[in-house]
């Protein structure tokens, strides 16, 4: 077999293989990279007043994902006597190895979440467990472009200083927001056949079949810093407030709720 031959018989399968460690590299740097940044953010501030912490973690998804699982997951918000925690037993979050920056986020287990707006004030406290948590994210040069949040038949309870111990459920729920080019937010909440009712007697529960409220917010440039992590929430809407922000409600169709 002379050389030439050779070279058309190899060098096909040479190209190849040397695109596979070439990718493989890549793929081992945007890991590292990714989990070099959870690493520097666990434990500290990601944006004013929010702290982010995790207990353990491991990345995944070769070869075209990153998957990254995190346990003992803990959100907080601190500003003043303003407290609010988030707590999960599972964190998941989920992006391609290449293009754009969309990010999949989704938890496991039961949710903790408290707040609070007065010093010494015992908190509320709201234990949540859907049978799945899913969210989705949109990034363009830093900015949020598109969020997502979807909770299929969440159900828990609630309790606090001032609020009866109450349970609640629903068949779905959803949170989306969505950036335009004409400098506007829109935002959609809706919740599937809701109910709540007392934690003592778990009856008379009030059924809402449908809410679904439509949101449309002006002078979205202003809240840029908050998309991008940069400015306190607080302080970013009541800068977007005191600049003539208006929300404009364009849908509330919430009827009276029924006992059943």
């Amino acid at each position: 077999m002379s050389y030439s031959n050779r070279i058309y018989m190899y060098g096909p399968v040479g190209l190849l293989v040397l695109v596979a460690i070439l990718y493989s590299v890549f793929w081992r740097v945007e890991a590292d990279t990714m989990s070099a940044r959870l690493d520097r953010a666990n434990g500290g501030e990601i944006a004013p007043g929010v702290s982010f912490s995790f207990a353990q973690k491991s990345v995944g998804g070769f070869p075209f994902r990153l998957d990254v699982l995190l346990t003992g997951v803990s959100l907080d918000y601190r500003n003043g006597s303003t407290q609010i925690d988030w707590r999960t037993d599972r964190f998941a979050l989920h992006r391609m190895a290449y293009g754009r920056n969309q990010f999949i986020f989704e938890s496991d287990g039961t949710q903790t979440i408290s707040w609070t707006t007065q010093p010494e004030a015992v908190p509320v406290t709201v234990l949540l467990t859907p049978e799945t948590a899913r969210a989705s994210a949109v990034l363009n040069q830093g900015r949020l472009l598109r969020f997502d949040l979807d909770l299929w038949r969440p159900h828990g309870t609630g309790a606090g200083q001032s609020l009866a111990p109450a349970v609640f459920a629903a068949d779905r729920a959803q949170f989306h927001a969505l950036a335009h080019r004409n400098n506007t937010l829109d935002v959609a909440i809706q919740v599937d056949n809701g109910k709540i009712g007392s934690a003592a007697t778990q009856a008379a529960e009030p059924s809402f079949p449908l809410i679904d409220c439509r949101i449309t917010l002006n002078r979205a440039d202003l809240l840029t810093g908050l998309e991008q992590g940069n400015d306190d929430i607080t302080r970013a809407l009541e800068s977007w407030r005191n600049r003539m922000g208006v929300a404009n409600v364009t849908s509330l169709p919430m009827p009276s709720c029924a006992v059943i």
